[in-house]
């Protein structure tokens, strides 16, 4: 399953989605904007990008547009962003964050309830429901088959619950996991510290084991070990830099908060999290890239991020990357059918 040319192919996947705390931010500035920059900025290296749609969304949307016709306009303006990406040769795969479906919209404005955040919080049966609906929506947007996902929040954990609907559906390919990815937190909590050391492997009911014979296919965010120094640049930049228009996020919402152990055990210790161009974390991309290189040096370089929360540095910082490294081959898992597995 290894890749076999000599460039190191590179995987540059967004979940393409909205913010889930207080505010759910705007599609403009979450979405249509940070996405048109990237492609531009990818331009002069024929990047690809793949999107994990958190297509809920506009699933949502379309549900309300009898009552609420003005969001006809939201939808539209997602879509087509979408669909044009799709024929332009980016691939758009499945992210679900199915708190979508107990979501309501009022006084123009989306209220959360997060009290079903993972995929396993419904029953076997609503999880096919929810995964074929969904699926059938982003296939209409992007004119492509869809059969690829990402867990929203990483909560692919337990599978068993969800693989009888990603059969059915012919979905076989996740990319969830991530080196040492961890979260305590009972509602959206995984633990991917079982991990094969690879950048690739079949699984079946577990996907952090591997199973030669499995039908699904993991292909893990990359990941790099974060000094607490990290967090806390993250921390200044947030309360106190002054250069706003290049370092502050192109989102306008507000994000969903972490228990208080969550932002201690950051700020006091290394940890390890996935390979990002999300504001600051595009400057670990050299260093996320050389981890690679000495544990994975043959694999594939699978970088991810939101579009809320790309900045102007941080695609700057991803444009000087790919500038540096012209032994870097942009792929998509479009690239990757001949992977799947034989039924």
């Amino acid at each position: 399953m290894q890749p076999s040319n000599s460039k190191t192919p590179m995987i540059i996947s967004l979940d393409y989605e909205l913010f889930f705390g207080p505010s759910a931010g705007t599609p403009e500035a979450c979405l249509i904007e940070p996405t048109q920059a990237l492609i531009d900025a990818l331009k002069p290296f024929n990047g690809k990008l793949t999107l994990f749609v958190d297509i809920g969304y506009l699933v949502k949307i379309k549900s309300l547009l009898n009552k609420q016709p003005h969001l006809k306009n939201t939808y539209d303006l997602v879509a087509n962003q979408l669909n044009r990406l799709s024929l332009s040769g980016h691939d758009l795969q499945l992210h679900i964050h199915p708190h979508w479906e107990d979501t309501q919209y009022k006084n123009n404005m989306w209220d959360f309830s997060n009290t079903r955040f993972r995929l396993q919080d419904f029953s076997r049966e609503e999880i096919a429901d929810i995964c074929q609906r969904y699926q059938s929506a982003l296939e209409e947007i992007s004119e492509q088959p869809v059969f690829a996902f990402r867990a929203g929040g990483w909560c692919l954990q337990p599978f068993d619950n969800i693989l009888p609907a990603f059969k059915k559906l012919d979905i076989w390919l996740d990319s969830t996991l991530f080196k040492g990815g961890v979260s305590h937190d009972p509602s959206r909590g995984y633990d991917f510290r079982k991990y094969p050391n690879k950048t690739s492997w079949r699984f079946s009911t577990d996907p952090t084991e591997e199973d030669t014979s499995g039908n699904m296919l993991e292909i893990p965010i990359s990941s790099l070990p974060h000094s607490p120094l990290l967090f806390w640049k993250m921390l200044w930049i947030k309360k106190f830099a002054s250069n706003k228009k290049l370092l502050g996020s192109f989102g306008d919402g507000s994000v969903m908060p972490q228990k208080l152990s969550y932002y201690i055990e950051r700020l006091t210790r290394t940890t390890f999290g996935p390979a990002s161009i999300d504001g600051v974390k595009a400057s670990t991309l050299q260093q996320a890239y050389a981890y690679h290189m000495k544990t994975n040096s043959e694999g594939y370089f699978n970088v991810m991020g939101h579009p809320k929360s790309l900045s102007k540095y941080s695609i700057q910082a991803l444009a000087k990357f790919l500038e540096d490294k012209r032994e870097i081959d942009s792929i998509t898992f479009k690239d990757l059918t001949h992977l799947k597995a034989d039924q």
